[in-house]
């Protein structure tokens, strides 16, 4: 919190679906003022935000007032900075977007005092933002601007993932070790023997892959299905919804309906999906592909998956290669 605690603002807000940023804000607002002698009220309801005003105006008692922005009324944050108190701040919390209709009362907070966090739309920028928070949390860890290479950051997001929480549970880890040593920069090294990297199968690279019919892109994909899997992972692809076989299938669907001249609008309505997914993401991967793509994918999934069920002993390759079959056929 930049904001001093001999006089704070009368009301903050912090929003965002970046829960881990959030959440960070929070915990250092809190421990802030429990240090600066305030009383921190975790507020259910505007009931209880009108019971902590009136006792901070009773006793004077330094009050920090947590509550989500929804279960709070807006005429008494009219009321609270109407008053002005001393040393009594009003913290709205909203997990994601705010709305004007759900949450009116954070519309009255000033924007200096409104802080959001939210992830990227784009993959990319998911990225580029979480090689800077690596970078930023080792030069604080580490006590070096030479803390964490651009490289390193970049090949620590690639194995680890963008979440923000899981490379702050890493770079810290790491950066303990670099202090211990005496050391002014995390290493390659370093990496390799403390990071785990995350053992869920993540999806949407292949998805994004599969979108674009990008031979590379899937080969790399596939690759780190395979790496990361407890176990094997040819039925989640073949099954799972929202998996490649589903996609193709889903694709085909809407291929079939272009075909017919339906709009986006009748499409939607046939596959009974939201209009917005099938205008942004299904029809631009049907045209991709095309027809007669599409209909040899689904059929050489569709071999893989009984052959799975009958038992052959390489069904993981037999999906792989129809999914590599598949995108070199659209031209990447």
């Amino acid at each position: 919190m930049n904001h001093s605690w001999d006089k704070p603002p009368l009301v903050m807000a912090i929003t965002g679906n970046e829960r881990f940023l959030c959440r960070r804000w929070l915990h250092h607002t809190t421990l802030g003022a429990h240090r600066a002698g305030y009383e921190v009220v975790h507020a259910g309801s505007d009931s209880d935000v009108i019971d902590a005003l009136s006792m901070g105006a009773a006793f004077g008692q330094p009050l920090l007032i947590h509550v989500d922005g929804k279960d709070i009324d807006p005429e008494t944050v009219k009321a609270h900075l109407s008053d002005k108190p001393p040393k009594v701040c009003i913290v709205m919390e909203v997990d994601g977007t705010v709305s004007d209709k759900k949450h009116p009362a954070v519309a009255l907070v000033r924007k200096k005092d409104h802080i959001a966090y939210h992830v990227p739309a784009r993959k990319q920028d998911q990225e580029t933002r979480a090689c800077k928070f690596l970078a930023m949390e080792a030069h604080r860890l580490v006590g070096s601007k030479e803390g964490l290479s651009p490289a390193l950051a970049k090949a620590m997001v690639g194995a680890l993932g963008v979440d923000l929480g899981v490379l702050f549970h890493e770079v810290s880890k790491i950066s303990a070790l670099v202090r211990f040593r005496g050391d002014s920069q995390i290493t390659a090294d370093d990496v390799r023997a403390l990071a785990r990297g995350h053992t869920g199968v993540e999806l949407q690279p292949l998805r994004d892959a599969l979108a674009l019919g990008h031979t590379k892109k899937m080969a790399l994909a596939l690759s780190r299905i395979r790496h990361r899997s407890a176990s094997d992972p040819t039925m989640l692809l073949l099954r799972a919804r929202g998996g490649p076989a589903d996609l193709a299938y889903q694709w085909l669907q809407v291929s079939l309906l272009l075909d017919r001249k339906l709009s986006a609008a009748e499409i939607a309505s046939r596959l009974g999906s939201p209009s917005w997914k099938v205008e942004r993401s299904m029809i631009p991967a049907a045209k991709k592909w095309g027809t007669r793509n599409l209909v040899r994918l689904v059929r050489d999934l569709a071999h893989a998956d009984r052959g799975v069920l009958r038992g052959i002993p390489a069904a993981w390759v037999a999906c792989e290669a129809a999914l590599l079959r598949g995108c070199c056929s659209v031209g990447h």
